[in-house]
């Protein structure tokens, strides 16, 4: 059964943030982790505390530098135990040195890092992959290079990150995603995440054709406006059906 959520806006209040995913139906939502910590509004002070006062489904999606696994992994374990959070989101980066063919090896190392801690406490760990802003973990040999030497990890696609729809293919073929990451772009922005609809990305033809059986989650990146989101919601379901019903 697939659900769908969406992001915990950090510049918002925590309790309207929740109030407005179970208003408009949304399964759960994504938390926002850095180099800083975990993102919330700086008005909500215990931010552990406030999560689970609410106890709104969440998983935290965690942007990290390759050489800052080893820092931050036992700090975002403490955090998912306290939590009682089962699955994690890595977003690969490289900001502090030149991306050359060395990278890879030093993410494979970082990613072996992280599954040996995550994996011994029963937690999934899913690695999205990277637009050409940030190109590490975005080019296919790359991402199949991971996937055949860490079985255990599983994959986030971000559809806003591909290059084309055969970009999105050939990845789909290395690895069937369990977490899709959702919002439209211009495929002559080098990144951006819009509203569905906005932007180039055939959505139907993605669930149509290239993932007729998904039945994952569904996270919906977009930070605009609420009516926006509600919007890109209804497009994506109305998607899902329409495949569901054709494939009957």
């Amino acid at each position: 059964m697939i659900k769908i959520g969406c992001l915990a806006r950090f510049f918002n209040r925590y309790e309207d943030e929740v109030i407005f995913a179970k208003e408009n139906k949304f399964d759960f939502m994504q938390l926002w982790y850095d180099n800083r910590g975990l993102r919330l509004h700086e008005a909500d002070k215990e931010f552990i505390d406030t999560i689970n006062k609410y106890k709104f489904p969440t998983i935290i999606h965690a942007v990290l530098n390759i050489n800052e696994f080893k820092e931050h992994i036992p700090k975002l374990l403490d955090i998912l135990n306290k939590l009682n959070n089962k699955e994690l989101i890595i977003h690969p980066i490289c900001e502090n040195e030149i991306i050359d063919e060395k990278t890879i090896y030093k993410l494979d190392e970082s990613i072996k890092y992280a599954l040996d801690i995550f994996n011994t406490n029963g937690i999934t760990v899913y690695l999205e992959n990277n637009s050409k802003l940030d190109p590490i973990f975005t080019d296919t040999h790359e991402i199949e290079k991971i996937f055949n030497q860490n079985k255990d990890l599983e994959f986030l696609l971000d559809v806003a990150h591909i290059d084309d729809l055969n970009h999105l293919q050939e990845m789909i073929k290395i690895k069937k995603p369990k977490i899709l990451h959702i919002s439209d772009r211009r495929f002559n922005v080098i990144h951006e995440h819009l509203p569905i609809g906005n932007g180039d990305i055939d959505f139907e033809y993605i669930f149509s054709n290239l993932l007729p059986e998904y039945n994952g989650k569904i996270i919906l990146e977009i930070v605009n406006s609420n009516l926006d989101i509600i919007n890109s919601k209804k497009i994506i379901e109305s998607l899902i059906d329409k495949n569901i019903k054709s494939t009957k």
